[in-house]
């Protein structure tokens, strides 16, 4: 294991090590450089403090071991080919504050299947620019299975690409995968819920209140998914907003999805805090129950 704190200073200035297997981008940092991490094969996780606004182009192409990253809770900007072909980054939980993602950021993503956009994010206005976005991921799959489908190449939907005037009849088309890309996960408030990189303790208990604790049982039908899972993916989410999650079903932290994951696996890899508030509340709820 490796660790780099990175500063993002100029590159004759700070050199990033071949070897680097953790990255933590220090609180001073505004802007990930162009091609900083590019290439840095070995790259398993990476930190990210909430001063970052910025990833330019190329900041981690080709960081194939990339899979879990914290990304800045003000990040604005993800430049062109951001994360291509990071091919073992499953999920990435974007902020409301992201503006704009470039073409290519998430291309070639092969394991990228969670991935909801801001609703007022600018991600072009071109049909081809919205497939080379996810193209070469897992969410492609989604879509189709959900009747949306990405169509590959130059020519859109059989247009060829001499014939670009003909691409205007494919504009409510267009809107229709955009509108995918950012309102999938509606018809499950709940997971979009615990999706969202700013969730509280109040928030979960708040749903609760309101829609029962049946509501936690619900399963989407992207992901096989319940709200905990979502929730234990998310790197930012507050231990105590994970156990409020998990006390009104003790039994879903136990549940598998379509990937043969549980909570708790997902808890280890993305949320090390809210696995040991997991653990705690079910070592509790063993020890009130041996009680009674």
């Amino acid at each position: 294991m490796r660790v780099h704190i990175y500063r993002g200073l100029e590159k004759d200035e700070e050199r990033i090590p071949k070897d680097v297997t953790h990255v933590i981008i220090d609180k001073s940092v505004t802007v990930i450089r162009k091609r900083a991490f590019s290439g840095r094969k070995r790259i398993i996780s990476v930190i990210m403090a909430d001063n970052v606004k910025r990833i330019e182009k190329e900041g981690f192409r080709s960081c194939y071991a990339l899979r879990f990253i914290q990304l800045s809770k003000t990040l604005e900007y993800i430049g062109k080919y951001a994360f291509y072909k990071c091919y073992d980054l499953e999920a990435l939980f974007l902020p409301s504050t992201v503006e704009s993602i470039e073409t290519h950021a998430f291309n070639s993503c092969q394991s990228l299947r969670l991935l909801i956009l801001p609703n007022d994010v600018d991600i072009g206005n071109n049909l081809i620019h919205i497939h080379r976005l996810v193209g070469g991921t897992d969410i492609r799959k989604i879509a189709k299975y959900d009747g949306v489908v990405f169509y590959g190449g130059y020519g859109v939907g059989g247009i060829n690409s001499s014939d670009r005037s003909e691409r205007d009849p494919w504009r409510d088309y267009r809107k229709r995968m955009n509108n995918w890309l950012i309102h999938h996960m509606d018809h499950f408030p709940f997971h979009k819920l615990c999706y969202n990189s700013s969730i509280t303790s109040k928030q979960i208990n708040d749903y609760l209140d309101e829609h029962g604790n049946n509501s936690s049982r619900f399963i989407d039908i992207f992901h096989q998914m319940t709200p905990l899972h979502m929730i234990t993916m998310n790197p930012h989410a507050p231990a105590h907003a994970i156990s409020a999650l998990l006390e009104s079903n003790i039994g879903g932290g136990f549940c598998l999805d379509f990937y043969d994951k549980t909570p708790l696996d997902y808890a280890r890899d993305y949320n090390v805090d809210g696995l040991i508030g997991m653990i705690s509340s079910l070592c509790m709820h063993r020890y009130m129950h041996a009680r009674c």
